[in-house]
């Protein structure tokens, strides 16, 4: 071989693997990641397969070309599918995208401001297991002792834990320490309520629970029903069922621009993005605070309680179009005063349209009864009255006028 040939070689292999470097650039992959190699030496193939000798003088079949690159869009999908329905990550974007909910809908200009704090269930639980005492504890400290302990200080008006509960001794032990911290400080405690609270894996099978009440008589409920019947738990209140954060990725909901992406979700209850229903609450009551200066309009589809604009998932099944409900259930007016009587908020959405609603705000304490007498009636009356967050909210609006 002759030096001008090895020239030429060695150019032609220089401006191809110039060339392939180009496109891996693209991909924002970088010779030290995982997999580098390996796509490489795809892409390699690929090139290689487009260009070979048998190919001189032959126009590049566009339909091959087509027919390649839906089939890499199809393993792609395939992969961003496990990626995106994977237990871990559904419960990471839930999170940010939840705070996102919250942060859209509400009005940095009415004087309300958003903190975040970033600690798990299980390291909450264990800051209080850790502590002898709840004023030694770290949530103490930063609700209480910095703002609402402190000359000056501006104390919160609502705490929000994006975590699941249930009845469990474990859970309902954080609840009573969560309780305390937010009755000291006057600011309610919003959580979810899981379905495991109910007994179910998920909440499509509420609706279809004959006795709500009876459930909740069951020894396993033990220190739930104990738990109501302390004066702190009218500090917190449990919001269910889950709603719904984004469409699924799609042509005709929200495309993918990198390339052809149809997220799988039809008929899989769990591949959607569902969200703790006490962001949607949180919502309602930064809505109230700032058009009102406190927290009472909170209930009802026209005093503040409707949740707007829900992402409607519709598509085509069984020959008609069908909508993915964005409450996860339809809870009717019956099943939903039932929740609220044994400790829980429910979100009722509006049949046939973008929109839901909280109807009542029951703390989790549970009322108390005084008697058929007179006086007995108006006592249980002003009792139930305590319950209810709505009030609640004047009575810490003003302990904060009055400390700070």
């Amino acid at each position: 071989m002759s030096q001008e040939a090895q020239g030429e070689g060695a150019t032609q292999t220089l401006e191809g693997d110039s060339l392939l470097d180009e496109i891996l650039a693209e991909t924002k992959m970088s010779p030290g990641d995982e997999g580098y190699e390996v796509a490489k030496a795809g892409v390699q193939a690929f090139i290689a397969e487009l260009v070979r000798p048998q190919r001189e003088g032959e126009r590049v079949d566009k339909a091959l070309v087509d027919a390649m690159i839906a089939e890499i869009d199809q393993r792609l999908s395939i992969q961003i599918d496990e990626i995106l329905h994977h237990a871990k990550f559904q419960e990471l974007e839930s999170a940010w995208r939840g705070l996102k909910f919250v942060v859209d809908r509400v009005n940095f200009r009415e004087n309300i401001k958003v903190e975040m704090l970033n600690v798990s269930k299980e390291d909450l639980l264990m800051d209080f297991e850790d502590s002898p005492e709840i004023p030694k504890s770290g949530m103490y400290r930063i609700i209480y002792s910095t703002e609402y302990g402190q000359f000056g200080g501006k104390p919160y008006g609502l705490i929000v834990g994006n975590y699941d509960f249930g009845p469990g001794p474990q859970d309902i032990a954080l609840l009573q320490n969560c309780a305390a911290v937010a009755s000291m400080s006057h600011a309610p405690f919003f959580a979810a309520a899981g379905p495991q609270f109910f007994g179910l894996e998920d909440f499509l099978d509420l609706p279809n629970m004959k006795d709500l009440k009876a459930v909740f008589e069951g020894p396993q409920y033990t220190k739930w029903q104990s738990f109501r019947e302390s004066e702190d738990s009218r500090y917190v209140g449990l919001a269910m069922p889950r709603f719904l954060l984004r469409l699924p990725y799609g042509n005709n909901t929200v495309p993918v621009k990198a390339f052809n992406y149809d997220e799988q979700v039809i008929g899989e209850h769990q591949r959607y993005l569902w969200g703790n229903s006490a962001f949607a609450l949180a919502t309602r009551v930064a809505d109230s605070f700032a058009k009102y200066r406190w927290c009472p309009n909170i209930i009802g589809p026209q005093a503040g309680g409707t949740v707007e604009d829900l992402p409607l998932h519709q598509y085509e099944a069984m020959g008609e179009v069908q909508t993915k409900c964005p409450t996860e259930i339809m809870l009717t007016e019956r099943r939903e005063y039932e929740l609220s009587e044994e400790g829980f908020i429910g979100l009722t959405m509006r049949k046939d349209s973008d929109n839901a609603c909280f109807f009542s705000a029951n703390s989790c304490q549970k009322a108390k009864y005084f008697g058929q007498s007179e006086e007995g009636r108006d006592a249980e009356l002003n009792y139930r009255l305590g319950t209810q967050l709505p009030y609640l909210f004047i009575t810490c609006r003003l302990a904060h006028y009055i400390k700070v």
